[in-house]
């Protein structure tokens, strides 16, 4: 089924393309053919109308190239006149004649009838006119299967040659659709053309003097070589009808030589072959600067082009074999697509410009297509686009470092964050270092010297008057004596301890041990103590309980908190050590039945700038370093220490050993 439907609409695909070619080909049957006119030149005596018919054609064949024309001011008309016969086939058909650009105004006539006026020819005129255009020839003034006389009077100024390029008659379709195509790829595109680049150079002069990435003297040479392609085609743009434009046209024969200048200038600044760049751009001024005063001197339309065919046309011919040659040194230098497109362009304009030179040069005619006009917008355009997609690799590079800068800041302000949260640390150690300090020396000047001072002052008694005491009393000295001297050992003990530990030189060597015994040693340590005030010692910790902990500084930590209960419990009270397993700590507590404390002691009790001394139940004293070790000692296993109490019922001091301790 699919194969049929595409059979039939193959079939009819070509009846329709048979149907239409037959068509066609029968409507063109119909039609008059293009005919090229040849004229013949007849001498003026400024009499409106005279030659413009007769049995003689003309005295001398028009070669399309040139008219001598010496004549003076007051008799410079020429009459160009010429023959065709239309068949009678083409009756009751109206016919145009198509005329390409005429530099001179001009009268057109039809067998003997005006049909057309072209210009102002009786005031001074300056300039030619850039158009095709087509005139009708009506069917009432045509002569079938005759012939037929189509004749041209030219008005030029002395000194004026080439006033005429090819004429042709054809049916009104043909003649309507080449004149359109021939001023939309001329004129009509060279307009369209030269506003792009005028608004290229609006853009990158903006660009250039707003915006400091761009202010290299190569982009201001890309915004003036748009400027000057407009220049050089501005009488195309602005002429018409025969236009009072001379000056235009100077102007135009100038921005040609300018155009090549600042594109050599251009290259030089953007290929950057060169290092003596100033030195050559001074070379092209001198070299350039002869062809635009040779163009601005003349005063005549005629006088500007003979003058702009010899020295400006050598030096424009140079400065494009220039400009290929910068472009084809920067290809092989780079080797990338931007010196590609560069390089193929201006090899496209050096043809352009031998086609375009071919034409008027020798076939002395304006060419269907200017290819020049084409090609130096091309050169525009491509140099539009590498310079964008340049900026855009700048802008992305520039957006790419601002956003690394950008990071940067950031580091810097965390690193800065850092550093001064790492100064205010120390700031805080070091009032805390100079904190303790003051506490070491105040222990040290107060709570050491006191044990000192009650054995010199029972050793003094005992020295001077043990003869006078009795045996009681003796004992009862020798007790007090050595209870002193245990507590300034531990004070001192403590505080050696302490010292190390603040200055990184305490020894951290964690073991097996058994903690039922390490807690009935220290039980011992004391004993004397809490026999003293009748208090009961009682260790709940299982026998055969194995952890994994420094012994010096656990011993330090259980003889504090133990001395420190009974040292705080009343007499005939008691204390208990024991301990809780969890999953990955053991937890040790010691309890007591005694005086407690109140919620701000218990705040301040492991903060050595709050450390102060506080008399037991029995008027015992301390230095209050004991539980400022107990948490640092702690805290090297890697645990953690707090208390629990209530004023008047007593207090529990617990903290935590670690299973698996990581020695760092």
């Amino acid at each position: 089924m699919k194969r049929n439907i595409f059979k039939y609409l193959l079939l009819l695909s070509l009846s329709v393309v048979i149907a239409k070619a037959t068509f066609s080909k029968s409507q063109a049957d119909s039609l008059f053919p293009r005919t090229e006119l040849q004229f013949y030149v007849f001498e003026s005596e400024l009499a409106d109308g005279k030659y413009i018919t007769g049995d003689k054609i003309g005295f001398l064949k028009y070669n399309y190239r040139e008219i001598p024309n010496e004549w003076p001011e007051n008799n410079r008309m020429i009459t160009l006149r010429s023959e065709f016969i239309v068949p009678s086939e083409y009756t009751g058909k109206n016919l145009g004649l198509i005329l390409l650009p005429i530099d001179y105004p001009c009268k057109i006539y039809l067998n003997g009838k005006q049909i057309s006026i072209r210009g102002n020819y009786e005031n001074g005129y300056t300039n030619r006119m850039h158009f095709s255009e087509t005139v009708l020839l009506p069917a009432s003034n045509i002569n079938y299967a005759k012939k037929n006389e189509i004749a041209i009077q030219l008005f030029p100024l002395k000194g004026e040659a080439f006033p005429l390029s090819r004429v042709y008659v054809s049916n009104r379709k043909d003649a309507n659709k080449y004149v359109f195509y021939r001023n939309l790829f001329g004129p009509k595109l060279i307009s369209a053309l030269a506003l792009c680049g005028f608004v290229f150079f609006i853009f990158y002069l903006i660009i250039y003097f707003s915006r400091r990435e761009y202010q290299k003297q190569q982009f201001l040479f890309f915004a003036f070589m748009n400027l000057f392609f407009v220049i050089s085609y501005i009488n195309n743009i602005f002429t018409h009808d025969f236009s009072h434009t001379f000056v235009l046209e100077k102007v135009a024969r100038v921005g040609f030589p300018m155009f090549v200048f600042v594109g050599i200038c251009f290259l030089l600044e953007y290929t950057n072959l060169f290092k003596k760049k100033r030195i050559i751009k001074a070379a092209l001024v001198v070299f350039y600067l002869p062809s635009i005063i040779m163009v601005l001197m003349p005063n005549t339309t005629a006088g500007v082009i003979k003058a702009y065919n010899t020295y400006p046309l050598i030096s424009l011919f140079i400065g494009n074999i220039m400009l290929f040659i910068l472009t084809l040194l920067f290809f092989l230098r780079e080797k990338d697509l931007r010196s590609g497109f560069l390089f193929m362009i201006f090899m496209l304009n050096i043809f352009a410009g031998f086609y375009d030179g071919y034409y008027f040069a020798v076939l002395k005619t304006k060419p269907y297509v200017l290819l020049t006009p084409n090609t130096v917008f091309g050169i525009n355009l491509i140099i539009f686009f590498i310079l964008a997609v340049d900026h855009s690799k700048l802008y992305h590079l520039a957006l790419k470092s601002s956003r690394k800068l950008v990071k940067l800041n950031q580091e810097l302000e965390d690193l800065v964050e850092k550093r001064t949260q790492k100064t205010i640390e120390y700031a805080n150690k070091l009032e805390e270092a100079n904190n303790t300090k003051d506490k070491f020396f105040s222990i040290i000047a107060h709570d050491l010297k006191n044990p000192f001072n009650t054995l010199i002052g029972y050793s003094d008694i005992l020295k001077s008057d043990f003869r006078d005491y009795g045996q009681d009393e003796i004992s009862e000295h020798l007790n007090v004596i050595y209870d002193t001297s245990v507590n300034g050992y531990n004070l001192l003990e403590n505080l050696l301890k302490w010292s190390q530990s603040q200055t990184n030189k305490l020894l951290f060597e964690p073991s097996k041990i058994n903690l039922y015994d390490i807690v009935q040693l220290c039980i011992e340590d004391i004993e004397n103590q809490s026999q003293f005030k009748d208090i009961d010692v009682i260790n709940d910790i299982p026998k055969g309980l194995h952890i994994v902990a420094d012994e010096n500084l656990l011993k330090t930590v259980l003889r504090n908190l133990i001395n420190n209960a009974v040292k705080f419990t009343q007499r005939n009270g008691m204390v208990s050590i024991g301990c809780k397993k969890d999953t990955d700590v053991v937890e040790v507590y010691v309890k007591d039945t005694g005086i407690g404390m109140s919620k701000k002691e218990k705040e301040n009790i492991f903060k050595i700038d709050k450390v102060s001394s506080k008399p037991g139940t029995e008027k015992e004293k301390g230095s209050g370093l004991g539980l400022i070790l107990c948490k640092e000692f702690v805290e090297k296993h890697g645990g953690t220490i707090w208390v629990e109490s209530e004023p008047d019922i007593g207090s529990t001091f617990k903290f935590t050993i670690p299973k698996i301790i990581h020695v760092n």
